[in-house]
């Protein structure tokens, strides 16, 4: 039998970004688990080695679109397994900046070849003038008013 609400789940923006959340998101945070992180934990070592520079938390979180005390959650998390460590600010004693331990440079080379892999599988299924409309068209979703 098919349910009623099915031809409204077809067309809806809103079950396509959760039912994609959940098929790929979960799928992607269920293959980081061997390597103790998640994704924005991930995406967060993978910046840091890109930046080759300090990063501020309020950095990260800007550039993830996320809140600061997530970002710090993160931040505690991949320092306690080793991958970061925090050194202070010398212009701001209440500040630090986030840096990278060797085994934190290790573990983001190989989150590299992990995020190539899924950006070309994605190429590969859609296209890449498709994927890099989804991402715009998806990027101009999240700046929409959802408020009345």
């Amino acid at each position: 039998a098919v349910m009623k609400i099915e031809k409204y789940l077809q067309e809806s923006p809103l079950f396509a970004i959760s039912s994609v959340y959940e098929g790929v998101i979960t799928k992607v945070n269920s293959n980081l688990k061997k390597d103790k992180v998640n994704l924005l934990q991930g995406l967060i070592l993978t910046s840091l080695l890109f930046e080759e520079r300090d990063v501020s938390p309020s950095e990260l979180a800007s550039v993830f679109t996320t809140s600061r005390g997530n970002v710090s959650h993160c931040i505690s998390h991949l320092e306690s397994i080793g991958y970061v460590k925090r050194i202070l600010n010398p212009m701001d004693a209440r500040g630090f900046f986030i840096q990278l331990k060797p085994e934190g440079r290790k573990k983001a080379l190989a989150l590299i070849k992990f995020f190539d892999t899924i950006q070309t599988r994605f190429e590969s299924s859609i296209g890449i003038a498709n994927l890099k409309r989804t991402v715009t068209d998806l990027s101009n979703l999240r700046t929409i008013s959802l408020r009345e």
